[in-house]
């Protein structure tokens, strides 16, 4: 059986992360009784949104003429400029266009020193072009985003000393700030703060959020109401990222307590699950299997076990002895064991039984209940007989009676036979999950079962099988 750790993706592609928050929710779903949960990584991935024209702030500076120079100063100063739309740009006074050129260019000055000019001042010679970095198009100027206040004047000449101020006019200029996210803050599940990035955030972050995700849900999921685990990411200023947690191996645990078993004599049965039910499926249960050979093994000529009393045969037994001749070649080299007999007790019985010599007794067997499975009742022979002919078992009931079945078609009323068997080299199946004996007693570890009120025991030998260390595992 393949089992596979349940994935989760939380994808959100080109959000806003705001001040208030943008909440990743990792949602469960309630199990009864459980007792924690295992996160085996999540990992967070904010990529900031860097291209692109930028976000429209709105009007910084209204239109002016004549002037000679245009004071911008961003409403949120942490938040760099990508660029100003600056409409209806023309001298002054007499309203020409401006021919940006090699001559003549938007000069982008910070704390009194020019950072851009657009279009660049030309490079001479051995000496490459100066203040790069801007761009305009149609009346977008485009900026390498400056952080802070900043003054634009029209400048004519070609290098650094010979630029002159002239005087122009402009409409209403507007800003467009740079669209990531502005001191990024990542507050866990539990509220408190994961990580701070300080400033713009320009290139992919990723963090690691199991452990604040499993120290939140291990006490979050032993709740009865669903939850979600809630990360919040906040930035001082609102910017645009491409946010993806990724958590995988988020299981929800119920611990078994205690160390359930079986005793399997043939029939198929299973180790019980202790506690209340869980309301839900698990994927699995992780547990160490052991099992305990008790030397023996049910014999294939053994009659089957009826599922309920629907109306089938059955002799009466009393204090008068009623026999089941079982013939020579049926047991035939094999050593005798147990015996089983089928039936249905009518109140509180006592039965006496003799095989193979030994005299045998089953007291106080409690009476049917309704019209259910009939018992099988096992006698256990003081050692191992080896059969060298027929085996004839005899039933007396000293007390009470005995509703012994009789299966339509059988050899006379029903009994189960176990002989003498090694283990090594059999196998048990426990919740799908098979156990190779290897001796008298076999621990397998880390074994996955299935099974949701109780893991299914299958196998012809008369064994013990216990876990330990169980815990079922449930998706979320």
């Amino acid at each position: 059986m393949t089992l596979v750790a349940p994935v989760s993706y939380l994808v959100a592609q080109g959000v806003t992360i705001p001040p208030s928050g943008y909440v990743l929710a990792t949602p469960w779903r309630p199990v009864a009784g459980a007792t924690g949960a295992r996160v085996d990584s999540a990992v967070l991935t904010v990529d900031p949104v860097t291209a692109g024209t930028g976000r429209d702030l709105g009007v910084v500076t209204p239109a002016k003429n004549p002037t000679t120079s245009i004071t911008v100063t961003p409403p949120d100063p942490r938040v760099p400029t990508r660029g100003l739309t600056i409409p209806s740009l023309r001298s002054a006074p007499d309203g020409e266009a401006l021919p940006l050129s090699a001559d003549l260019h938007l000069v982008v000055q910070q704390a009194g020193s020019p950072v851009v000019a657009v279009p660049p001042l030309p490079g001479d010679h051995y000496l490459p072009a100066q203040l790069t970095g801007g761009d305009i198009s149609g009346s977008l100027l485009t900026l390498p985003d400056l952080l802070g206040p900043l003054t634009v004047t029209v400048g004519a000449g070609r290098t650094l000393d010979e630029l002159t101020s002239l005087s122009f006019a402009h409409g209403d200029v507007r800003l467009a700030a740079a669209p990531m996210p502005v001191g990024l803050h990542v507050i866990g599940p539990d509220g408190d703060e994961q990580l701070a990035v300080p400033g713009p955030l320009r290139s992919t972050l990723t963090h690691d959020l199991a452990p604040a995700l499993q120290r939140h849900l291990a006490a979050a999921v032993t709740a009865p109401a669903p939850g979600t685990a809630p990360v919040t990411l906040r930035s001082d200023a609102a910017g645009n990222a491409l946010v993806r947690l990724d958590v995988t191996g988020f299981v929800i645990e119920r611990t078994v307590e205690g160390r359930p078993s079986v005793e399997s004599e043939g029939l198929p049965t299973s180790v019980p699950r202790p506690g209340v039910a869980p309301g839900r499926a698990p994927t699995r249960t992780r547990a160490d299997v052991t099992v305990t050979h008790h030397g023996a093994a049910l014999h294939p000529s053994s009659d089957p076990v009826p599922t309920a009393d629907a109306d089938v045969g059955g002799v009466a037994v009393h204090d008068a002895p009623v026999t089941r001749r079982i013939a020579a070649a049926t047991l035939a080299g094999e050593q005798l064991v147990r015996v089983a007999v089928v039936g249905w007790p009518h109140g509180e019985t006592d039965l006496a039984l003799g095989v193979a010599g030994a005299n045998l007794t089953a007291p106080a067997l409690p009476g049917a209940d309704g019209r259910g499975a009939p018992a099988v009742v096992w006698f256990a022979l003081p050692a191992p007989v080896a059969v060298e002919g027929p085996v004839e078992v005899t039933l007396r009931a000293t007390r009470g009676t005995f509703r012994w079945f009789d299966p339509p078609g059988g050899s006379g009323p029903a009994v189960r036979v176990a002989v003498a068997s090694s283990p090594v080299g059999k196998a048990v199946v426990v919740g799908g999950g098979r156990v190779d004996l290897t001796g008298p007693t076999t621990t397998l570890t880390g074994l996955s079962l299935a099974g949701t009120d109780g893991w299914e025991v299958a196998t012809d030998q008369l064994c013990t099988v216990a876990l330990s260390n169980a815990v079922m595992e449930f998706a979320p």
